[in-house]
């Protein structure tokens, strides 16, 4: 197998816990000074600032990968004419494309998702970014690093299987498969839906974000990265994705977490006054007080915007004034 010098020299230096530190407080400082700008001039400068750094992290599919995925899928699914293409979306911790085939004389689809060790470090560096905003609004919470690729692969495996065995829908998981010494895939069914970012949203939609996100908690599970592009609407029905490793060490705030950026997701979609009668009906008062706790800092995330008078309602709601 040819070995890329050049991507083994960035993968060791970016794999360096110094350099890690130093590339972390550059983009941390930009991104601060891109919030602040935003907040005196509405600039929209932050979200652009991220959308640039995900698209110069993003991988793409090479020729060997695309052999590597032809032969997974023919030799070890059995499927023939394998077709494949890049999902598209927000991604840049993977690589999600679609895989199209014939199987016992009929057509079907498959996800699936590369993750390498260029994954686990950039989700690392995510999570020291997430952990110092989780600083600055003081909230009593922890994102987790993965050890390597094949953690994060088999971490995102055991969350699709653990959602699924608590009654949520989720795609159902077909496989993982080593691709060579540091991919992965994981291979999933594919459903055919849209975002929620994408859909409209309605009362049976909305009810069932608070009810899922009710079961998860009482089995003792966290979701942890709850948005709209990790909510996918098919038949009426919402499909929930993409995990994140949180602290178990602060389990009730982790819930917390969960919970507002869920009315924060709804809410874009929904007026706060329904939004927060859907939540109500799964959540108690004080877990409602307890996830207004950490409003400043769902918000801070820049896939959760909110006109600033749906933010007034919620502070005023949830008990969190300025």
């Amino acid at each position: 197998m040819p070995v890329d010098p050049m991507g083994k020299a960035v993968h060791r230096a970016l794999n360096n816990r110094i350099v890690e530190t130093a590339v972390v407080a550059v983009i941390a400082a930009g991104v601060t000074m891109a919030s602040v700008l935003d907040g005196l001039f509405r600039t929209g400068l932050e979200s652009r600032l991220i959308t640039r750094l995900q698209d110069v992290s993003r991988d793409r599919l090479n020729p060997l990968r695309k052999a590597q995925i032809r032969y997974v899928f023919h030799c070890k699914l059995g499927l023939s004419h394998v077709r494949m293409r890049l999902a598209g979306g927000s991604y840049w911790l993977s690589i999600p494309c679609i895989v199209e085939g014939r199987k016992h004389g009929h057509d079907v689809k498959y996800m699936a998702k590369i993750i390498n060790d260029m994954s686990a470090i950039k989700h690392r560096y995510m999570t020291m970014l997430r952990n110092l905003g989780v600083l600055a609004t003081a909230a009593e919470l922890h994102f987790d690093e993965y050890a390597d690729a094949r953690d994060m692969a088999y971490f995102e495996q055991y969350c699709l299987k653990r959602l699924r065995e608590e009654a949520v829908n989720a795609p159902a998981v077909i496989g993982m498969y080593r691709l060579n010494e540091d991919d992965y895939m994981l291979v999933m069914e594919f459903v055919e839906g849209r975002p929620l970012s994408a859909e409209t949203l309605g009362d049976d939609q909305a009810d069932q974000i608070f009810r899922d996100i009710r079961t998860i908690h009482d089995h003792g599970f966290v979701h942890g990265d709850i948005k709209p592009d990790n909510l996918i609407v098919a038949d009426g029905k919402v499909y929930v994705l993409d995990c994140l490793k949180v602290g178990y060490s602060a389990f009730s705030v982790a819930k917390s977490f969960d919970l507002i950026c869920a009315i924060c997701t709804v809410s874009q979609m929904l007026p706060v006054g329904l939004t927060l009668e859907h939540a109500k009906r799964y959540f108690s008062g004080d877990e409602l007080l307890g996830a207004g706790r950490l409003l400043d800092f769902a918000l801070s995330k820049v896939d959760i915007v909110l006109p600033e008078g749906k933010v007034r309602e919620l502070r005023q709601a949830l008990g969190n004034p300025r």
